[in-house]
């Protein structure tokens, strides 16, 4: 389970988030305790079953990572889709929305990668017909035209 306000990781019998201070839901989606301020340094107040409690938190604020889940980091996976499936299997429990774009971005990149390859091998193997029939019949006005029509393109 993991907190709504910051993503921590809580465990079951959790009733506020240890990292933010914020109420965690029980089983019926209600909020048992209510949070009054996130940990910050000093004494920090929160209402557990009507009871107001206070405790000292004396380390550094909580900053809560951003989980945007941005287009870049489908791009990135899909330009290096390595690095997309790595981002993914690390992110995919503390950056859900991250995660998936990387993860997205990298099966694009590999689908992609596959096409262009199937791509490549078939005009490789029609120019190679071209050329082997060129030399067949001794005639080289095919390969020309061929070579022409690529200049044309490019």
């Amino acid at each position: 389970m993991y907190c709504k306000n910051c993503g921590e990781p809580l465990k079951d019998n959790d009733r506020i988030c240890p990292a933010c201070g914020a109420p965690v839901a029980d089983n019926t989606g209600n909020t048992a305790n209510t949070a009054y301020t996130a940990p910050a340094g000093g004494p920090q107040t929160y209402n557990y079953q009507g009871t107001n409690n206070q405790y000292n938190y004396s380390g550094q604020p909580y900053q809560a990572s951003e989980d945007t889940g941005s287009i870049g980091w489908g791009l990135l996976g899909c330009c290096i889709p390595l690095v997309g499936l790595i981002l993914f299997l690390v992110w995919k429990d503390t950056k859900p929305l991250s995660a998936k774009k990387a993860g997205i971005g990298a099966i694009v990149g590999v689908v992609l990668g596959i096409v262009l390859y199937f791509v490549l091998i078939v005009a490789m193997g029609v120019g190679a017909g071209i050329l082997g029939t060129a030399v067949e019949n001794g005639d080289m006005s095919e390969l020309e035209d061929f070579l022409d029509t690529l200049e044309s393109m490019g």
